[in-house]
């Protein structure tokens, strides 16, 4: 089982960034969930990709909602080099989902200081997610 906090993005224009879990399980499952720091997110973009409403207050009352749970083997990912090394692609077929295993940050320095730091932090994921059957 692979764990990380992590961010999901609107896009990489207006990324309006979500705090989050990322999880691999070792059935090849790869999910998204909410965390308590999602309550101060903007959230109106990701309610209306869910088609759900109220996800402050769930969060806020102590629940963690999960944002996608899929087969790693029927999904498409990416590592897109826009993202730093350190961002991810799903493609499930409905939409794309945009993960960053680190904060998303604006600016060259801070870009280029992710791209190296990116490395490390997504290789186990890499691995992790070619052993699982990921496209």
């Amino acid at each position: 089982m692979l764990e990380r906090s992590s961010w999901l993005l609107q896009n990489q224009i207006n990324p309006f960034p979500v705090s989050g879990v990322l999880s691999l399980d070792d059935n090849g499952r790869l999910r998204f969930t909410l965390d308590a720091g999602a309550a101060s997110c903007m959230l109106g973009w990701l309610e209306k990709a869910l088609d759900t409403q109220g996800l402050k207050e769930r969060i806020n009352n102590g629940e963690r909602p999960g944002v996608f749970d899929l087969p790693v083997s029927q999904q498409k990912i990416t590592w897109p080099k826009s993202l730093g090394g350190y961002g991810l692609k799903v493609e499930d077929g409905s939409r794309t989902w945009i993960i960053t295993l680190d904060y998303p940050s604006g600016g060259g320095i801070s870009q280029l200081i992710h791209i190296f730091k990116g490395k490390g932090t997504s290789k186990p994921w890499k691995d992790a997610l070619a052993a699982a059957g990921a496209r």
